[in-house]
């Protein structure tokens, strides 16, 4: 069964800094028409850096949709003409001031299929050194380190909310696992 829909028409309502939302016309494979709101996004990148000691290395950070501070691992959005790889080894050194040696992808995260193009490149780093912290001038980011093990349990305990960290720590930890 084909089931695409096709893009015939629409229009730019919001033009951001981060987010650009169109109003697109769309024929749908019974050949009816309907309208989606979608939100185009230039992509992002994060990392569940992991040390030596089996300890993961999270941001915790004001986020406004949610009048709160959440605990995620460090993660942004992509700067144009940037690689996924480039862009996760720049925030993990701005965000936290780690440098990882090794980088293994884990894959791409669709945050919200049903009205967002977000992708969202998930790295694991290790080999870890340490340098200055450099968040951009708008960024107000606090490091704590923990324990990959009671992270995970804290996860499964629905006690960390955000999507691209529980997938991206889950994936990591069975892939540390593995490799033990």
């Amino acid at each position: 069964m084909d089931m695409k829909e096709t893009r015939i028409g629409g229009e730019l309502i919001y033009d951001g800094i981060i987010v650009h939302l169109f109003k697109d016309d769309v024929t749908l494979p019974n050949g009816k028409n309907a309208v989606r709101e979608v939100i185009r996004h230039q992509g992002a990148v994060c990392v569940v850096a992991v040390d030596n000691n089996n300890n993961i290395y999270l941001v915790k950070q004001f986020r406004y949709p949610f009048n709160d501070v959440i605990a995620e691992i460090p993660a942004g959005k992509l700067d144009a003409r940037e690689t996924p790889l480039e862009g996760a080894a720049r925030e993990l050194r701005e965000e936290t001031g780690i440098i990882a040696n090794n980088y293994e992808y884990l894959g791409e995260l669709y945050t919200s299929p049903a009205f967002l193009d977000e992708i969202i490149h998930m790295y694991l780093a290790t080999d870890l050194s340490f340098v200055e912290q450099d968040p951009d001038e708008d960024e107000f980011v606090e490091v704590e380190k923990v324990n990959i093990d009671d992270f995970v349990k804290e996860i499964m305990n629905g006690k960390i909310p955000d999507s691209k960290t529980q997938t991206a720590v889950l994936k990591a930890y069975l892939l540390l696992k593995r490799d033990r």
